[in-house]
Formats: structure tokens, C-alpha cells, sequence
């Protein structure tokens, strides 16, 4: 990968931030949500205050990835705003002072203006905190839905960092590191850990790790690409750990019957209950096995035989 000057310039941003959103699309899959909580976890290692967002709500699939309760659909505003009628030039001075446990904002109108009035006084929240977007995974900014069109101008106004390995992505970003040529998203966040000189501890290797198992279908996709096995190599050192996988003949053998189960047959052929019994894959092949296996030779079997025709005249 030759990013070098966008990893640089990206380095420079998130240092200097303070507070980082990070966002995935809509409709998430594993290298999406895997990716997007090692950088949070990373981002949270070093000291930044991080909020990691989606639209869609987690399902149990992505139950097992470290940090998944983080995610939230929506991203929260915290400003309390005092909002109030004002006339230019009416205000002498704002201060405030704290009583206990009571906070006081004190507005002193100037002289010859009206005294502010309590049913011209209004509350709202606003302002989400970030001063840098990273958008994990994602072709456009439509797949974020409500997270972008309801904070539209956060994103026209902070910088915006694209992380994508697909080759359609619309590089909406500020700073674009898409690669087209890499097999998942983890190994571009991998990268940027690796740039912002962030410790790779045992959470975040797990959650890469899975991400990456799951975006290459266990290694085995026509565009696999060596930072794949790097990645995977760096993450078990790290202590990732695979998420335990159940077998598939394991699946079937709890989807199969093995008791006894009545079927009805039709009137026109008598319409008689009948039964019979389904056994699971495991008896089945035992079963096999058992016929399969060769009989016990008889002890004289290696004696000479003489054969006689029953029809001799």
C-alpha cells in the first residue's frame, strides 16, 4: 500500500483532535463492525474521546466482537443551549456563578432596555462533539442515512477520513485512503494503527482477526492479498483469538428428527396413519459403516473346495 502522505496527513489530524467520530454504513457486515471498533479501541487507548456510530442496530451476529455495546445509532448532542429574545446592544454582561450544587448564568441587560422575560426564554441540546470523522467501510455518505443527514454540517465542516478497500467507493472524504486491491477494510485500519504508533492489544487483534477471517471467507476469495496473512499473523502474536465456530454437521444433526413422527396419507390411498422414524446424520453413518465392514473369514476358507453339480445324470 503507498498511502504514505495520506497516512502522514491523517496522523497530523487525529493527534491533534480531541474528540473522534467514527462511522459505518448501513446494513453492516463483519469487516465493517470489526474494523470500526479496533480503531475505536485503539483511538480509546491513546487518551481521544470516541464515539462510534450506525445506523442500524447490532445484530447477534456482531454480538461477539469486543466493544459492540459502544455502537449507537445515534449520535448524541450535548450543548445545552439557552436560547432568549435579544435586541442588539441589550445585553451589559453574561457571567455566572455557582451556588452549591446550582449553576446561575447571570445576563445583566444594559440600561434603558428591557429586563429578559421568562416565557421568551427556550432550551434545546446541539453540537456533536467531534472534531474529526473517520468513516469506516463505506461507499458514500447515503449509507450512513440519518447519521449523515441529520449532522450535515459536521460533515461539511470537520475533517473527513475514508477508510475503503472497495473499488467503488465515491472518495468523499478529506483525506481518501481506499484500496481497492486489499481483500478487507481491517487491513487499511490496521495500517493507520500501525502509522498512529497505536499498540495492537489483545481486544483490537480479535476483533481484526475476525474481521479479516469473515472479508476473505477464512482465506479463500480470488483477491486475497499477502497484508491478509500479515494481518492474521500480527493478530494471533497479539493474542487475537478466532471466534469458536459451530460444525456444520453438528447444525444438521440438531435440524434432523429422531423420534418416532406420524404422517398422514391421503384419502385417495386410504388415508391410514403411518409412522416412521428419522435418525440423525451420526446413526446413518454408523449404520453405514456397520454394513460396510468386511465379515470375519471362516477358518477353513483356505482348505480345498471340491463342487459338485446338483444335476449330474
Amino acid at each position: 500500500m503507498t498511502f504514505q502522505d495520506d497516512f502522514q496527513q491523517t496522523q497530523q489530524i487525529i493527534q491533534q483532535a480531541k474528540d473522534i467520530l467514527i462511522v459505518t454504513h448501513e446494513r453492516p457486515n463483519a469487516d465493517a463492525i470489526g474494523s470500526s471498533l479496533a480503531l475505536y479501541l485503539g483511538l480509546k487507548g491513546i487518551g481521544k474521546n470516541v464515539i462510534i456510530a450506525c445506523p442500524d442496530p447490532m445484530i447477534v451476529e456482531f454480538s461477539r466482537f469486543i466493544g459492540v455495546n459502544k455502537i449507537v445509532q445515534k449520535i448524541g448532542k450535548r450543548n445545552f443551549v439557552i436560547s432568549l429574545d435579544y435586541v442588539e446592544g441589550s445585553i451589559e454582561k453574561v457571567s455566572y456563578n455557582i451556588e452549591g450544587n446550582k449553576f446561575n448564568l447571570v445576563i445583566e441587560p444594559r440600561e434603558g432596555f428591557d429586563t429578559f422575560s421568562e416565557e421568551k426564554v427556550s432550551f434545546h441540546h446541539a453540537g456533536t462533539p467531534a472534531d474529526v470523522i473517520v468513516a469506516v467501510d463505506t461507499i458514500h455518505l447515503g449509507g450512513l442515512k440519518d447519521l449523515y443527514e441529520k449532522e450535515k454540517e459536521l460533515f461539511a465542516s470537520k475533517p473527513l477520513i475514508n477508510i475503503d478497500r472497495h473499488s467503488n467507493n465515491m472518495r468523499f472524504g478529506t483525506i481518501n485512503i481506499v484500496h481497492p486491491q486489499a481483500s478487507s477494510t481491517a487491513e487499511l485500519v490496521y495500517a493507520m494503527l500501525d502509522v498512529l504508533q497505536i499498540n495492537i492489544t489483545q481486544d483490537i487483534a480479535t476483533n481484526l482477526l475476525n474481521a479479516v477471517y469473515e472479508a476473505t471467507r477464512s482465506f479463500t476469495v480470488n483477491n486475497l492479498s499477502p497484508e491478509s496473512f500479515e494481518l492474521a499473523a500480527a493478530a494471533v502474536r497479539a493474542g487475537g483469538r478466532r471466534f469458536p465456530t459451530q460444525q456444520k454437521k453438528e447444525q444438521i444433526s440438531e435440524e434432523l428428527p429422531k423420534e418416532e413422527t406420524a404422517v398422514t396419507i391421503p384419502p385417495e390411498y386410504g388415508g391410514v396413519p403411518m409412522h416412521y422414524v428419522s435418525h440423525s446424520i451420526e446413526q446413518k453413518n454408523d449404520d453405514h459403516q456397520q454394513q460396510n465392514q468386511p465379515q470375519e473369514a471362516p477358518v477353513d476358507w483356505l482348505r480345498p473346495k471340491i463342487f459338485k453339480s446338483s444335476n449330474l445324470g
